[in-house]
């Protein structure tokens, strides 16, 4: 059985020279606190491999319920996980199942670090008003790196300019055109997390389970 305790972290970026510009760093760092003082957001990252698109989705509800969900190209179904609280529930193998204590416990945990706002994990350069999908955004862009692969890479995040809050994270190569290695799109209305109904009848904290 694949387990069902699952990383929830989505946002990294590439180690870079230190060309510090703290003012644009500081811009993205905190159009991210801003995110994580939302009553919800949903994020869902694509991150291109060698099987083809390995996606996941998280959704997060204060103040405690996070959704999880991973589509991997390797597999048949998804991989889904769901913390409230103190209960967490699986659904791994076509069905969800209600976690066991020591389970629980590390979704409440990995649920806990993923409400704080991610620090730049490199130095931005603001590049003012630009476009992507369509659309306006205000840009912040990092120098080109040498990513674990050895591509040479850029990430560009985008922040509503009415909001202020990041709407898209890419990294895409930075000498050829095609689909980015990684693309994390972030957004804020219409997201609810509910525990499977049949699990949810005469359910306790696990902690309190006799």
């Amino acid at each position: 059985m694949r387990s069902v305790v699952l990383s929830l972290a989505v946002i990294a970026a590439a180690a870079l020279p230190a060309v510090a510009d703290d003012k644009c760093k500081g811009e993205v760092e905190a159009a991210f606190v801003k995110q994580r003082a939302q009553p919800a957001f949903r994020t869902v990252a694509t991150a291109q491999t060698l099987n083809g698109p390995l996606v996941r989705t998280i959704d997060f509800v204060a103040p405690d319920a996070i959704y999880n969900k991973i589509e991997s190209p390797t597999e048949e179904a998804p991989v889904e996980t769901i913390g409230i609280g103190k209960w967490a529930w699986a659904n791994t193998e076509g069905g969800w199942e209600e976690q066991p204590p020591h389970n629980a416990q590390v979704v409440a945990q990995e649920r806990d670090a993923y409400k704080v706002p991610p620090k730049a994990a490199a130095d931005f350069s603001c590049l003012g008003k630009v476009q992507y999908e369509g659309k306006d955004f205000v840009g912040y862009g990092t120098a080109v790196a040498r990513d674990t692969d050895g591509m040479d890479v850029v990430t560009t995040v985008y922040v509503a300019p009415d909001t202020g809050l990041p709407a898209y994270y890419v990294t895409k190569s930075a000498k050829s055109e095609g689909p980015a290695k990684f693309v994390a799109v972030y957004s804020y209305e219409g997201i609810t997390i509910t525990p499977p109904t049949e699990l949810l009848a005469g359910s306790e904290p696990s902690e309190d389970k006799k």
